[in-house]
């Protein structure tokens, strides 16, 4: 596939850049709930205590609103790059699918964003809808930030293939990584409310119990997904994701060790996270690589 040129390699830029400013928009998501600060705005939604800036913030309003200001920002991009997309590539193209996919699940984003909010699921909030809402939050983070890495990837004069088709192994290893992505979005939700080693993380609550459960089920995807990636590897065009896609598994089963070792601290948390995204997206991308070329074949 060459290289985007004029227009299609400007679009592919703004996309990739897109990509990046999403990735740390979703970071400091997860900050503002390691701080506690996720009512730092009250129930209002989306103006911030009533207002459309704070007056004498608290630190918690500050972390908040300024989170809210950067969603707001990644809104913005996100509704320019489709109307870009339909300037710039023809009817059918997947730049424009894509970046129609990805504003969508912005909206969506958004949607859930205001109901944690005016719902009360915040701080220190410990129910079960919180943990279901959190839980479908990440897999709609993922599906957004699969649409996003599909934009750039699409972004190219060169015509896709009519009918690439996900085989069964690929799809298998994706659904795995958003169960397994899901399932530690609450036990990030668990740390946070139930702190290892203090007197809370002894009780009985469901957060706390289902602790064990992620890693077990982190430690048997990093295998498949492993086995996945070294059957990938023997095609071509797959290749360089598959070997991303591997090396990141292997590096997120470390991190994700000494996450529990060290008991879960905020910047290790983050940076759990953010592994986890950039595995996500290789192995998006190294199956459309596989399927594509299959597709050609």
């Amino acid at each position: 596939m060459s290289a985007p040129v004029g227009p299609q390699r400007w679009f592919a830029r703004c996309a990739a850049a897109l990509v990046g400013y999403l990735l740390f928009v979703i970071v400091f998501g997860a900050w503002v709930r390691i701080t506690g600060s996720g009512a730092g705005c009250g129930e209002h939604w989306p103006s911030c205590q009533g207002v459309l800036v704070p007056r004498t913030p608290s630190q918690a309003t500050l972390i908040e609103y300024s989170h809210r200001l950067t969603s707001g920002l990644l809104g913005i991009a996100s509704l320019l790059l489709p109307i870009a997309a339909l300037r710039i590539f023809p009817r059918g193209h997947g730049a424009r699918r894509w970046s129609a996919a990805a504003l969508f699940f912005v909206a969506v984003e958004a949607a859930i964003g205001a109901l944690l909010v005016k719902r009360g699921l915040v701080a220190d909030n410990a129910s079960l809808a919180r943990a279901v809402v959190v839980a479908l939050h990440l897999v709609n983070t993922l599906l957004l930030t699969a649409s996003a890495a599909l934009t750039v990837a699409s972004a190219s004069p060169v015509p896709e293939p009519a009918r690439p088709i996900l085989d069964w192994r690929s799809a298998g290893v994706l659904v795995g990584l958003g169960i397994v992505a899901a399932s530690g979005a609450v036990t990030a939700l668990g740390d946070t409310l139930f702190p290892v080693g203090s007197p809370q993380s002894l009780s009985d609550h469901f957060l706390v119990q289902l602790r064990v459960v992620h890693p077990i089920l982190a430690s048997a995807l990093v295998l498949g997904a492993i086995a996945w990636a070294r059957w990938m590897a023997g095609v071509t065009a797959a290749r360089p994701w598959a070997t991303a896609v591997g090396a990141l598994a292997l590096l997120q089963l470390a991190v994700g060790g000494l996450n529990i070792v060290l008991r879960a601290p905020g910047a290790l948390q983050l940076t759990h996270l953010l592994i986890a995204q950039l595995l996500w997206i290789s192995a998006v991308l190294a199956a459309r690589s596989y399927a594509h070329a299959s597709a050609r074949n």
